[in-house]
């Protein structure tokens, strides 16, 4: 099977189709997004990471030891937990220690023709929901974490400070469900303006950084997803006093702040990671909220190398791998 491979370097490559082991599902894999922990991967964020990227996707199962899952289209929840420690029982596998993680930790991701995964794992899409919508039933289901973070009401004020493709997803989240007096600051003006392809509009405030850069205004909650210590900096300079920090993504060098800023502001600082695919899944079908504007391009799997170049592209939110 054709699979995309990172060794220190990215290539193309033929490597054998896994064997599908007990309780586990062997999945012929449709379509798979390129998202920002696969870059940080590339660029070395995980020393020594060496397998398969990819851990957005879409699929049919093809063999499965429960024969009811077999021809089904789904997705995968990423985090495979060992099943006995105290995280696993409570259903918190992604703080399991001996965790592996899909196309992350131990585990060959989804950038290849077939992929296995426990069946406790696997999610099925309802058959209202495209493929191209279902693509993004991960980086949904991390952006609803944040209302499970904070409790974020309708009229609070509200800064999201980022306009990559999670930051995007976690405004249309905060439009629909909460309706909360909501500003975005980002690098792109190309970016920031696929907002304004909803009627959502007048429930938001786009801003450029350099038009932000001097502004004093203060916000209830900060929900910084740049991934990058400048973004943490604008984040404290804007949180108001007794005011969250929602931290929504990895930083792949040390960040540096004065804790005692924090500590005399009594500014909560909330880290927030992967969310429930069922939950991303209901908002679908609840809101339907499309998300398939944010697709840039897609490419072959043969041409995965292009599409993680083309993806670094500015102006550019998601790329899709379609096989």
């Amino acid at each position: 099977m054709l699979s995309l491979y990172f060794d220190g370097a990215l290539s193309v490559k033929n490597m054998e189709k896994p064997i599908v082991c007990e309780n586990e599902a062997l999945i012929k894999v449709k379509m798979a997004g390129i998202c920002g922990t696969d870059h940080g991967i590339a660029k070395g964020y995980i020393p020594n990471y060496k397998g398969v990227l990819g851990h957005e996707f879409i699929g049919d199962v093809t063999d499965c030891c429960i024969p009811m899952w077999v021809g089904r289209r789904v997705t995968a929840e990423i985090n495979i937990g060992c099943g006995h420690c105290e995280f696993c029982k409570a259903g918190l596998q992604k703080h399991c220690v001996e965790r592996n993680v899909l196309g992350i930790r131990n585990k060959n991701g989804v950038f290849s023709e077939y992929v296995t995964v426990p069946i406790e794992n696997i999610v099925e899409i309802p058959e209202e929901i495209s493929d191209r919508e279902a693509i993004f039933i991960e980086p949904l289901a991390a952006a609803l974490e944040v209302l499970k973070s904070v409790s974020i009401a309708t009229n609070d004020k509200v800064l999201i400070v980022g306009d990559g493709r999670l930051a995007l997803i976690i405004a249309k989240v905060l439009i629909r469900a909460v309706g909360c007096k909501l500003t975005i600051v980002g690098k792109h003006s190309e970016k920031l303006a696929l907002l304004k392809k909803t009627n959502e509009v007048s429930t938001i405030n786009t801003l450029l950084l350099d038009d932000f850069s001097n502004s004093f205004d203060k916000f209830n909650v900060v929900i910084e997803a740049t991934g990058n210590p400048q973004g943490l900096a604008l984040a404290l300079k804007h949180v108001y006093p007794r005011g969250t920090i929602i931290l929504k993504s990895t930083y792949g060098q040390s960040v540096y702040f004065e804790p005692s800023f924090v500590v005399v502001n009594e500014i909560r600082i909330v880290g927030s990671r992967c969310g429930s695919f069922i939950s991303a899944i209901d908002f679908l079908k609840k809101y339907k909220t499309d998300f398939t504007y944010l697709i840039s391009a897609e490419f072959a799997l043969c041409d995965a190398i292009k599409a993680f170049e083309y993806s670094l592209r500015p102006d550019v939110i998601k790329v899709l791998l379609v096989f």
